[in-house]
């Protein structure tokens, strides 16, 4: 097992290689931001006297949350905007050649009657890099999601990067290894697999995206007292009685010619609320992100060994 691991490593090494290179690389840049804040010597109570004080902080905290915030809104911000595309470019890396380079070379039908069973056969590839590949990019995750912790205290939604760290990062990677192998078995090319399996890709986080939204707005929402800590889906009207009512209810009760419908409202009585849910609810679409990935890898996966089974290598 250990030896045919090896092998099936030695056979992939350049893109098993990269893109263990790339999320190893990742991770270590996440830890190296983590030491940079750490080294940076905020004198306690800073953060919350930040929000009274204004982000440059005041007085002793002016400097150490000036330098602290610098080192986040650069390299953070890079560390994050990253992890939007590596699980993905690691699990197209991995996963398309396994079967698609069998194909294109024409040494599929060798390497199948060699090992009796195909299914066997693609296990036996599929599991060291999964495996390898799996340990990188779950380095990377748990380091990336140490800097998202260190964005939230500076104020900065989690909700709003969902999917860019933690074990939702690790969903991604399979879904896109899934993806990249069925590709690969299908195309039997190695170039045009990574290409579409990129546009699929894309494709799928934009999707994603709008289910994200569309079920955020199903939940239900409350008025937003403190921006900070909710994330915002609308707006409404809370009458003088303290009624809550939609931004057409309320401008029904304004008289007709009004050129300012808001200062009317506003004058009377009513006030602009922001409504929304807690960052608690909000980040529960974590889970669906996760199972979302998981689940097209899954599907990938098994659809790849019906594939295999049934192709006739050219």
């Amino acid at each position: 097992m250990i030896a045919a691991a090896r092998v099936t490593l030695k056979q992939h090494r350049f893109e098993v290689g990269m893109a263990a290179l790339a999320a190893l690389v990742l991770g270590m840049a996440a830890l190296f931001v983590e030491y940079e804040l750490k080294a940076v010597d905020v004198p306690r109570g800073c953060f919350d006297a930040r929000l009274a004080t204004g982000p440059s902080g005041a007085g002793d905290c002016a400097g150490p949350i000036q330098a602290w915030g610098s080192i986040l809104a650069d390299q953070g911000v890079r560390i994050i905007a990253a992890m939007a595309y590596v699980p993905f470019a690691v699990g197209l890396l991995g996963g398309v050649p396994i079967v698609g380079r069998e194909l294109e070379s024409r040494t599929a039908q060798t390497a199948w009657s060699l090992n009796g069973s195909r299914l066997r056969w693609l296990i036996r590839q599929i599991a060291p890099v999964l495996m390898f590949l799996g340990l990188a990019v779950t380095f990377a995750a748990l380091a990336s999601d140490a800097v998202e912790a260190d964005r939230a205290v500076w104020g900065q939604s989690p909700f709003l990067d969902i999917g860019l760290h933690g074990p939702p990062v690790v969903a991604r990677a399979f879904g896109a290894f899934g993806l990249g192998l069925l590709l690969g078995a299908l195309l039997g090319r190695t170039l045009p697999a990574f290409v579409f399996g990129a546009i699929l890709l894309l494709a799928l986080v934009y999707q994603v995206g709008v289910a994200r939204n569309a079920w955020l707005n199903m939940q239900h929402p409350v008025v937003i007292e403190d921006a900070s800590t909710a994330v915002q889906t609308g707006w409404a009207w809370l009458t003088p009685q303290g009624t809550q009512v939609t931004d057409l209810q309320a401008k029904a009760q304004v008289p007709a010619g009004m050129s300012h419908p808001e200062t009317w409202l506003a004058d009377h009585g009513y006030r602009l609320v922001a409504l929304g849910v807690t960052e608690e609810v909000a980040m529960g679409w974590a889970l669906y992100d996760a199972l979302g990935f998981s689940l097209v890898g899954s599907a990938s996966l098994g659809a790849t060994m019906v594939v295999v089974n049934r192709r006739r290598p050219t």
